[in-house]
């Protein structure tokens, strides 16, 4: 039993413990032989055999290869039967990753069988199963989950990318910016604008002795100063970017005899009084006669704008009332304001003025849509169609025909554009002391006519003007010739008036005021919200000698009408503001009055308070006084080098009244939306002006709310850091403290919180690891960026 046991293991193959072995014997038996043999002669060098016999005897002599022949075959066998093995191994591991593959296959594809069959289920609970449309469905949008398949379009991943690259390229820019918003600031603040001021360009070359000469010209009592240092000009702030090189390229237009032509055609004089020889030729006028009748284009656009306008007002009621206003405000837009107010006058009165009475109701409908735009596109279009209608009443007067009902209309225009209030009483009395001079039968029609109207009104208004005008016709009428005595007009006229200084409205026979009434009740919805309906106080004599002595509404004109008024030994009083400061209005885009008159003001000011006080003088209401903040900024971003004078005049405006604030507010809003139409150096101003508003109190930053912190671009990035560097390295601790202090105590600030945190610790704290910055600097922004973060998470912790 023993042999054939032994027997039977013999043929049994070897375990892979029972190979490892034989491999440790045979490795044990080589390294043995190695040891042994290494010191004979004939390893590594030949060796004369008769010497080797005789020094070691005759088995050295033997070749190595005899006596190794047998363990080499071993090895082999054995290195067979491991290879064997490992082959062996390998195909099994290789097998059962197939396996395994094979397996975990068919387990993905029954999970998706799973999935879809599952997503089929919830599309049909979710009613999505029938749209055809692969868009997001409303509905995802309305909860909030319309951002769930952003991650998988390759566009947004392209984006994000995108964003990603910008940022490096912001952070590379750090150092500008800190440059930007700590170079040294100026002790004193105060204005450049001699050199627009400037009368010659020999005062231009003297620019560089200017300070010791500022100082003897000015007087002290006027130099009212922020710091108390010197008056040094600064030559970095002189002008701006479109005026560089204005002086230079456009010399002063002076005659021989010293005579000048201003902004509006007419030769002035050394003194600026205008020189009456020569006839004023308006600016629309000159074009005409430069370019000629045959101008083809511009006839083709006025025919082409005056189809248009026909076909709104041919359609005009009071149902379509604010949607035509609308378009006609767009047209505006898109149009010259003087074709614009021309064809819309004309139309008009082709409409309103025939030789028949035009119908009540249809004509205060055209007078309420004049009103509508009057108060919605500016006051130059009620003033150009209201001197258009005195020019009418004033030749209709002459003629005086009693069958002819022009003139009847254009009174009942009058009195119905004074009953919508756009201008004063005092015009419509002037009226009607001008149609009681000759006192005529056509004259006492018109004279009803107003009184129908708007008597009441008058009686409200003003009761004394109207006393002396009821005193005055009952003593016209007692003096008139028998025949006009007994003329049932005048009578009727008579009766008229003493009802209405009785205020007595049943004796006037079909007197019904409730459609004038409902359409100045709708009218107040389609005037936009911040307008308001400008009356004119304008005379009859400003009307009609508007050609020849100017409109007293234009800046640049108010004192012609004085002109003949004046003693011969009185010097007429010169223009408020320099030609040339009025041609800087013009090229800085100061396209209306308001604008031109707040421009030159803080333009011509000794400073910020000169400034402040005369702007307040010009009395502007509501729409005009906004421009006030718009020109300020304007200017700021204008100038070539930053100056504090425009950011310190907004402050004052702030601490005068909240309106004002909230006018800046939405102003900086509105530049923000619009951050990339901006320069560089645009921007780095209205920073720095935001700084200044920011520290002083004057604006909160909780102004930067709107911007969107998670979707910054490069421009806007740069923007909130330069005012936050200008803020946190502001020499007063507790300052910079007071800017950030309210925004902690706010609940629906919490979001702006997080997001200027995060602002403060990406693009701040990260690039002054980054940037080679000052120790002393990089060591004040950390401690400040610690104290705000405190200020910032200061309601959180409490909580």
């Amino acid at each position: 039993m023993s042999a054939k046991k032994v027997k039977r293991s013999s043929n049994k193959p070897k375990t892979r413990k029972e190979i490892r072995k034989e491999q440790r014997k045979s490795k044990k038996s080589r390294r043995h032989e190695y040891y042994t043999n290494r010191k004979k002669p004939g390893q590594f060098v030949r060796i004369n055999p008769q010497m080797a016999a005789e020094i070691y005897g005759e088995e050295a002599t033997k070749p190595a290869k005899e006596s190794n022949q047998g363990k080499q075959k071993n090895q082999v066998k054995t290195k067979m039967e491991a290879e064997n093995v490992r082959d062996k191994e390998k195909k099994q591991q290789s097998k059962l990753q197939k396996d395994m593959s094979k397996q975990r296959n068919k387990q993905l594809v029954e999970a998706n069988l799973e999935e879809d069959r599952t997503i089929r289920r919830l599309e049909k609970q979710l009613k999505l199963n029938k749209r055809k449309s692969k868009s997001v469905p409303a509905s995802f949008s309305r909860d909030g989950l319309d951002y769930l398949l952003e991650v998988c379009d390759p566009e947004n991943l392209k984006n994000t990318a995108l964003a990603e690259q910008q940022l490096a390229e912001v952070n590379d820019e750090f150092e500008e910016d800190l440059v930007l918003m700590t170079e040294d600031k100026p002790s004193k603040i105060r204005k450049q604008t001699d050199d627009y001021l400037n009368s010659s360009e020999d005062e231009i070359e003297e620019e560089e002795n200017f300070s010791e000469s500022e100082t003897e010209e000015i007087p002290d009592m006027k130099k009212r100063k922020i710091d108390e240092i010197n008056d040094d000009k600064s030559e970095d702030s002189e002008s701006f970017e479109e005026e560089e090189n204005s002086d230079e390229e456009s010399p002063e237009k002076t005659n021989d005899d010293g005579t000048w032509e201003d902004i509006y055609g007419r030769l002035r004089a050394k003194d600026g009084s205008v020189v009456t020889s020569q006839k004023y030729v308006p600016p629309g006028a000159r074009t005409l006669l430069e370019n000629g009748p045959e101008d083809k284009m511009r006839s083709q656009k006025l025919e082409r704008l005056k189809r248009q306008l026909k076909g709104l007002i041919n359609r005009l009621a009071e149902s379509n009332m604010h949607s035509i206003a609308t378009q006609i405000e767009e047209l505006y837009m898109s149009n010259s304001r003087n074709d614009m107010n021309n064809t819309i006058t004309n139309l008009v009165t082709e409409a309103l003025v025939s030789n028949i009475l035009a119908p009540e109701r249809l004509l205060m409908e055209h007078i309420l849509l004049i009103t509508i735009l009057h108060a919605n596109v500016g006051t130059e279009v009620g003033a150009h169609f209201l001197q258009t209608i005195v020019k009418m009443f004033d030749d209709y007067l002459k003629k005086s025909n009693v069958e002819d009902k022009k003139l009847d209309n254009v009174v009942v225009i009058l009195a119905q554009l004074y009953n919508f209030k756009l201008f004063d009483c005092k015009l419509i009395y002037e009226i009607l002391d001008t149609l009681a001079e000759n006192f005529e039968e056509k004259h006492v029609e018109c004279i009803l006519h107003v009184l129908r109207n708007v008597g009441f009104n008058l009686r409200k208004d003003n009761p004394i003007a109207l006393k002396n005008l009821i005193l005055s016709l009952q003593k016209r009428a007692s003096n008139a010739s028998n025949e006009l005595k007994d003329n049932s007009r005048v009578k009727f006229m008579l009766d008229i008036l003493l009802a209405i200084k009785n205020n007595n409205v049943s004796k006037i026979p079909n007197y019904d005021t409730t459609y004038s009434e409902h359409l100045k009740k709708i009218m107040k919805g389609f005037i936009r919200k911040g307008n308001y309906v400008t009356q004119l106080n304008i005379s009859l004599e400003d009307l009609l000698k508007a050609e020849e002595k100017g409109k007293w509404w234009v800046v640049g004109s108010a004192w012609v009408g004085n002109t003949d008024k004046t003693p011969e030994n009185v010097k007429e009083t010169p223009n408020s503001f320099s030609q040339k400061l009025l041609e800087l209005a013009t090229k800085q885009r100061m396209n209306t009055d308001a604008r031109k008159n707040i421009f030159c003001v803080i333009m011509s000011a000794e400073d910020y308070l000169d400034a402040f006080e005369k702007l307040l003088r010009l009395s502007l209401k509501n729409q005009q006084e906004r421009e006030i903040i718009h020109v300020i900024l304007h200017c700021c971003l204008q100038e070539k080098a930053y100056n504090p004078y425009y950011a310190t005049l907004a402050q004052k405006f702030c601490e005068y009244d909240r309106r004002f604030q909230m006018t800046i507010k939405y102003s900086i809003w509105d530049k923000l939306k619009a951050l990339k139409d901006h320069s560089a150096t645009q921007i780095s101003h209205l920073a720095k002006l935001l700084s200044h508003l920011f520290i002083e109190k004057g604006l909160p930053i909780s102004t930067l709310k709107v911007v969107q912190f998670s979707e910054l671009d490069k421009v806007t990035l740069r923007f909130v850091r330069q005012i936050l560097l200008g803020i946190l390295l502001h020499e007063d601790l507790d300052v910079c403290k007071g800017v950030f202090e309210k925004v902690g105590f706010s609940d629906k600030l919490k979001m702006f919180r997080e997001s200027l945190r995060l602002f403060l610790h990406h693009f701040l704290l990260k690039n002054l690891e980054s940037h080679n910055v000052e120790e002393e600097k990089k060591e004040l922004l950390q401690q400040r960026v610690k104290i705000v973060e405190k200020l910032l998470v200061g309601r959180e912790i409490r909580l």
